[in-house]
């Protein structure tokens, strides 16, 4: 008799099937197929799809902990640290966060899901807001800050989704930091 299936490998399955089919057109028996356990246990163990991509969520990003803690005098080195988080998050995870961030609109339970993230990006908006009083960067809604600084990651994430071919190396953070405050100083 087979051992039961952690946790984990379940949550790896469901955000690639996710990532590959879209929230909507993945099936629990996609997913439990996926993960190498019936459906019904599936069920049983997480309840509803919903639930099990809150879970996975929640259990995969959380491997990802960014550290903001308070900000400080530094704007490379606060920048670095939410560079440095979302590079690993898009070079391992890109493809179900792109797809989440797109069917969020028109799903309400994505959307439900997405909740918890958000959170993380509000402590993100409160570094940007704290180097802007500074000073330090350019004033403006902080998340056109945020997507300015994280755009370059999220592009290499979808260029490698839609070209096989790309074959970009990672992108290098202080790299990205470095552009990113050539173009948003004062």
């Amino acid at each position: 008799m087979a051992g039961r299936v952690p946790d984990e490998t379940v949550f790896a399955a469901v955000l690639e099937v996710i990532a590959e089919q879209g929230y909507e057109r993945a099936t629990t028996r996609a997913i439990a197929d996926a993960a190498g356990i019936n459906e019904a246990t599936l069920f049983r163990r997480f309840t509803s799809k919903q639930n099990l991509l809150r879970l996975a969520v929640r259990g995969n990003f959380a491997g990802f902990a960014l550290d903001l803690g308070a900000p400080g005098d530094d704007v490379a080195a606060d920048l670095l640290t939410i560079v440095s988080y979302y590079a690993r998050l898009y070079e391992t995870r890109g493809g179900v966060v792109l797809t989440l961030m797109r069917e969020a609109k028109f799903s309400p339970e994505v959307a439900a899901v997405l909740a918890e993230p958000e959170a993380l990006l509000e402590k993100v908006d409160e570094v940007i807001l704290h180097h802007q009083r500074r000073g330090a960067l350019v004033v403006e809604p902080p998340r056109h800050t945020f997507f300015a600084l994280v755009g370059p990651l999220m592009m290499r994430s979808l260029a490698r989704r839609v070209d096989q071919r790309a074959t970009q190396k990672p992108a290098d953070p202080e790299a990205v930091v470095r552009r990113f405050l050539d173009g948003h100083r004062p």
